[in-house]
């Protein structure tokens, strides 16, 4: 049997163990279920994402809402994350522009990930950082006071790579 096979029945035995654990609509199973399909195929598909919300008997969107408040959780591997503030703060100095301009160079909205398969484009309401905003998290590395240029350059050089 393949490596990929036995992962993917693993994961499923795993998975039944984690609900008959916690029982079905546990958001925290979910969670948990979530952190170690990450762990074990550094994402979480859709088709896991699916397979999650089946075995927790809820409706996919629930899953997808769980997924959204773990910003860890990725849904493909990509050589990028790029998450940007849409705090309150950070758009008073200028976040919108710069978001604008993330989505233009890129093609991409939230959520997405540009048609290369290297760059993933999220967003998260503050950082707490607000003092130095706009603010851009760049594979969990902070890049702030972001502007229109300094976020093309900062775009061109993760294409360049």
């Amino acid at each position: 049997m393949n490596t990929e096979k036995n992962k993917e029945l693993l994961f499923i035995e795993r998975l039944e163990e984690i609900v008959d654990s916690f029982g079905e609509n546990s958001q925290e199973g979910v969670k948990l279920a979530l952190r170690e399909t990450q762990d074990n195929f550094r994402c979480v598909s859709k088709s896991h994402q699916s397979q999650i919300a089946d075995a927790f008997n809820m409706d996919i969107k629930v899953v997808e809402a769980i997924i959204k408040f773990m910003p860890s959780i990725k849904e493909s591997i990509v050589k990028y994350e790029l998450v940007v503030c849409t705090g309150p703060r950070c758009a008073k100095n200028g976040s919108v522009k710069v978001i604008n301009t993330l989505k233009k160079e890129l093609g991409i909205n939230f959520n997405e990930v540009t048609a290369d398969g290297k760059i993933r484009l999220s967003s998260q309401n503050c950082f707490k950082k607000c003092k130095d905003g706009p603010n851009i998290l760049l594979n969990n590395k902070f890049y702030h006071h972001m502007d229109e240029e300094k976020t093309r350059k900062l775009i061109q050089n993760l294409k360049d790579n």
